[in-house]
């Protein structure tokens, strides 16, 4: 997920001193260090868990892994050391765009073994892949006992690059897509509509959200809260996603012209699974305390947590979990959101008529429409 503000880069400019091996200090080139000692310092500054982390250890350790390193791209491996000492599993670093592919395969292995080292397998690292990962985004009606319903499944919205406005066009088209199918169905007004998220890993929640904006209701959807009991909500008005927070607010994505409305409140079914995680977990929960919404499926990945988006000055962007997220009515969801009804993961994915969780959502849908 990608909260709406970034830490100044120009934070990772200014020089910084650290007590670390002398061997080190005199080998590291001063770019490299200030480079790392600025890394550093944004961790200290913004993670989610930054009053207990020891950052002195975290520091010397990091600082003494970079070794010799004469470039930024030489700290790559001991960022990621870092990274795997801030206490949670959602934080990741963006390599540079302009970095050579095979030299990028290269260090995000090494990243990876490093990541492991420290954080292990993690709380959804026991658990089997979703089958309904990597779906395209679609959207149709289902036909059930004389009861039509609208379903829309909404997959991951991910960010091609580490220069996040690259990415821009395709998050706008993702939205207006998404909008448009939306839009579609409204007009052919089922009883109610089932939000499909299962599988959705993620990547950039504003997009999803204005696209199924008709779905959600205008108002306050959520928030991010972060230590020390900073708050930031996001809210939806008039086809516009924004955040509201102490500096303001700010439009994460809109949709041109009036979207389509849906006029009182439809009822919604929520799916989602173990595959359902960080900004596919923050659409869930702008739905949930949603009046008319009732969730179906199983716990989700337990990345429910917000990532601040920190551009580094060599192009690289560290992502880094900075706040648990909210529901519209204050409830916080540090690991992930269980479903109102819990049904049996499927190890395969089913055909749709056969689907367990469709099925119970739409039984439900019909018993609440007259």
């Amino acid at each position: 997920m990608h909260r709406p503000s970034t830490l100044l880069a120009a934070v990772l400019t200014a020089g910084a001193v650290w007590s670390f091996a002398q061997t080190n200090a005199v080998e590291m080139s001063e770019s490299a260090r200030t480079y790392l000692t600025g890394v550093l310092d944004a961790m200290e500054k913004s993670a989610l868990n930054r009053d207990s982390i020891d950052w002195k250890r975290v520091r010397s350790e990091t600082l003494g892994l970079a070794g010799n390193a004469q470039t930024t791209t030489d700290t790559y491996v001991a960022i990621a050391h870092a990274i795997g000492e801030l206490k949670e599993h959602h934080s990741f670093l963006m390599l540079p765009d302009t970095l050579d592919k095979d030299r990028k395969q290269t260090i995000q292995a090494q990243m990876r073994a490093e990541l492991s080292k420290t954080r292990g397998g993690g709380a959804a690292g026991s658990r089997a892949p979703s089958p309904f990962a990597s779906r395209e985004m679609a959207g149709h009606l289902d036909r059930r006992n004389g009861k039509v319903f609208a379903h829309v499944v909404v997959p991951h919205c991910s960010g091609q690059y580490s220069e996040w406005e690259k990415n821009k066009p395709y998050f706008e088209e993702f939205a207006m897509k998404l909008h448009g199918i939306v839009a579609d169905l409204l007009a052919q007004k089922p009883d109610g509509w089932l939000v499909d998220l299962r599988g959705n890993g993620g990547g950039n929640m504003w997009p999803m959200l204005a696209g199924i904006g008709p779905l959600l209701g205008e108002g306050d959807l959520g928030s991010f809260q972060a230590p020390g009991g900073g708050s930031s909500i996001w809210f939806l008005k008039e086809g516009k996603i924004s955040v509201r927070g102490a500096g303001g607010e700010s439009v994460q994505s809109r949709i041109p012209g009036q979207p389509g409305s849906s006029g009182d409140l439809p009822w919604v079914a929520v799916l989602f699974d173990r595959g359902t995680a960080s900004s596919g977990e923050a659409v869930a929960i702008a739905l949930t305390g949603r009046p008319r919404a009732r969730s179906f499926g199983e716990h989700t990945a337990g990345f429910s947590t917000a990532n601040q988006n920190v551009p580094l000055p060599d192009g690289a962007m560290l992502l880094l979990c900075s706040s648990v997220e909210a529901d519209r009515t204050g409830r916080r969801y540090p690991d992930g959101l269980d479903p109102d009804a819990a049904l049996p993961a499927p190890a395969s994915r089913p055909a749709e008529d056969a689907d367990a969780v469709i099925q119970a959502a739409e039984e439900w849908i019909a018993s609440q429409v007259h």
